[in-house]
């Protein structure tokens, strides 16, 4: 019976974090209800124990689950896909500290912590629970680690697939605009699944097509709500240092979330200084000519054809460019075709300007498979003469002659790593969102809309570096989660961003590309084991953040990572940067708009509340203010 005990235990322990995740948030469960998962549970943990006793000539540590155990994580709502898992051994080598000084511990609290987080993630002990992680020095702890690729050539079987996410009042998308939903993440058990690994993302296009919709009396589909565009809309507010990414790791409490969890803050910032960074020697406009760039956009108050948003922003493109800077030009409706040759755009880029005016035209069906390859070939002219090429796509996507499918449209130009490809999206009815966004994120570069001139000059005004450079690429961040002290863990957006996690030192695998000067934040929900650990157990950690790059001149590999523990945490919502409390008040009104299952006040009303107190500390900052405005009204428009 010895068998038949250890299995029942472990099983037991391994879903401790569980029990207590939909003990906590009945209201926030599937739609099969509390009742049905427990059931499920308790079927799944008696075949775990009938296996146990029925098998013979097994070796003595087989009885235990591994971190790659076949019970299923749990889960309040389904993620848009599923991910692989690293090994027991996998997860004990990242918790280490990468430095070898004296006197380090380890990241996490050395080999015996990391040997009682390998038996608490297998389930092995009922105690480890109460075992602390101490860290060698206090706050939040960096270092850097500069290393060559590695390939994670490891072999784990697929996490189960989850439920499907369902809002429970879809807002039906109007046609014709193309939006695409990614679904929500959901809350993983940390014993089942310690590594959050995502890449990183810097677009911004989703918070102004939300934007247009509100201002425009209606809210957005859900569908075009994609959380992390939102909360990097805005700076982050971090540390900058020279020729060095830095990771800043903070915590708090949440308005927004149920007492006792907390909301934690993983943000990378841009060196505005980068010895390796590139900036283009030559740039590609690529502008849609089609008919429906005739029709109006804007508000009421600010009206203009989508032709002359355009315009505008190509002429605060070329304004910012540095006078060596070749420039060409391509338009295209039905067909495309070249309207200035590349050549340096010198210090008087009016008669570029001029020309384009007079010769981009709206008119005629929408090539945009025809427009990139006569783009690219352009582009691929440039590159062959040892230069930098960034192609930047003018258009509202809306693709209805020739390659219509992102994944044609990508076989015709190729892969190119000297040439990046960046979207603007311009307009709404028609839009495809998906498409420009898709393009942006598999191309190596970034997706952006503006809905009116002040938009264009945000984006294209002044210093365009921040938006042509590349200061990073490929970049991934892997969160590793401590069982003992984060009972479960919910990434907050960057849906459609997932790397599997044993992946994330496969520099074959594509990610994120960061621009000099840009700053990420992700966010995470956090259900503690013990919520007073806080100020209890101090010394534990409550996760590790590790941000891997490439940098782009060098092709050199660089790592650096963080840590944080629960005496790291601020006490209280009001206690935090003011940053960190903008990024969760722009990251509710995200998860309000595509109605999230996560959401516990949809009317708004204590949203609107922080939202008017954290504009007021941003007092003179008009993207702050107009944040507050929006949720106001949005709130009406429910």
């Amino acid at each position: 019976m010895q068998p038949c005990f250890i299995a029942l235990a472990a099983e037991r322990n391994k879903h401790k974090g569980t029990e207590m995740l939909h003990r906590r948030r009945p209201h926030r469960m599937g739609r099969n209800g509390g009742s049905l998962w427990r059931i499920a549970v308790a079927l799944l943990a008696l075949c775990f124990a009938a296996a146990a006793c029925t098998s013979t000539g097994a070796d003595a540590d087989a009885s235990a689950p591994t971190p790659d155990g076949e019970a299923e994580t749990a889960t309040t709502a389904a993620a848009s896909g599923s991910r692989e898992r690293p090994t027991a051994d996998d997860y004990t080598d990242d918790m280490a500290d990468d430095d070898s000084d004296e006197g380090s511990t380890g990241a996490l609290g050395g080999a015996a912590a990391e040997e009682d987080i390998v038996a608490a993630v297998s389930g092995e002990s009922e105690e480890m629970a109460d075992e602390e992680m101490s860290d060698s020095g206090g706050g939040v702890r960096l270092e850097s680690v500069g290393g060559s690729s590695q390939s994670g050539a490891l072999s784990h079987p697929a996490e189960p697939e989850p439920e499907p996410y369902e809002p429970s009042q879809r807002r039906r998308l109007a046609e014709p605009d193309n939006f695409v939903d990614y679904g929500v993440n959901p809350f993983v058990d940390t014993a089942d699944d310690p590594f959050s690994t995502f890449a990183l993302d810097v677009d911004t296009a989703s918070y102004t097509v939300a934007r247009n919709f509100v201002e425009g009396g209606q809210l957005p589909p859900f569908e075009a709500v994609r959380v992390e565009e939102f909360v990097n809309y805005f700076d982050g507010g971090y540390p900058d240092e020279i020729d060095e990414f830095t990771i800043s790791v903070d915590a708090a409490p949440s308005p927004f979330a149920e007492d006792g969890d907390l909301l934690l803050r993983v943000g990378v910032q841009a060196p505005h200084i980068v010895s390796d960074a590139i900036q283009p020697d030559s740039i590609i406009l690529v502008l849609d000519s089609s008919g429906s760039m005739n029709e109006q956009i804007g508000t009421p108050d600010d009206r203009s054809r989508r032709i002359e948003l355009v315009y505008d922003a190509v002429d605060l493109l070329l304004e910012g460019l540095e006078p060596e800077t070749r420039v060409g030009v391509v338009a295209y409706a039905n067909r495309a075709r070249t309207v200035a040759r590349p050549a340096a755009v010198g210090r008087d880029h009016d008669d570029l300007v001029r020309r384009i005016r007079r010769d981009v035209r709206p008119d005629g069906s929408t090539n945009v498979a025809d427009g990139l390859v006569t783009g690219y070939r352009m582009a691929e002219s440039e590159a062959s003469r040892g230069r930098h090429v960034l192609v930047l796509l003018f258009s509202d996507g809306v693709a209805n002659v020739g390659a219509t499918q992102t994944d044609r449209i990508l076989r015709q130009l190729g892969e190119r790593d000297d040439i990046g490809l960046s979207t603007i999206g311009v307009g709404l009815g028609p839009f495809n969102d998906e498409l420009m966004e898709q393009l942006a994120n598999r191309a190596d570069g970034s997706y952006h809309y503006i809905d009116n001139h002040d938009e264009a000059w945000r984006l294209l005004g002044g210093d365009i570096t921040s938006f042509v450079s590349v200061a990073a690429r490929d970049a991934k961040v892997q969160v590793i989660f401590n069982p003992d002290t984060v009972a479960a863990y919910r990434l907050i957006g960057f849906e459609n961003r997932d790397v599997a996690d044993r992946d994330f030192r496969n520099d074959a695998v594509d990610a994120g590309e960061v621009a000099i000067g840009q700053s990420a934040t992700a966010l995470y929900e956090l259900m503690l084991v013990d919520p007073d650990s806080r100020s209890r157990r101090s010394n534990e950690t409550l996760a590790k953040v590790t941000l891997r790059y490439e940098r782009p001149a060098s092709e050199r590999i660089t790592e650096l990572s963080a840590t944080i523990r629960p005496s790291d945490t601020h006490r209280s919502f009001d206690d935090a940067d003011r940053h960190f409390r903008l990024a969760a008040v722009a990251a509710e009104f995200a998860e309000v708009l595509r109605e999230s299952w996560f959401v516990d006040d949809p009317s708004m009303r204590r949203l609107r509340t922080e939202a008017e107190a954290v504009a007021r500390d941003f007092r003179g900052d008009s993207d702050v203010a107009e944040l507050a405005r929006l949720i106001a009204s949005a709130q009406r428009l429910q």
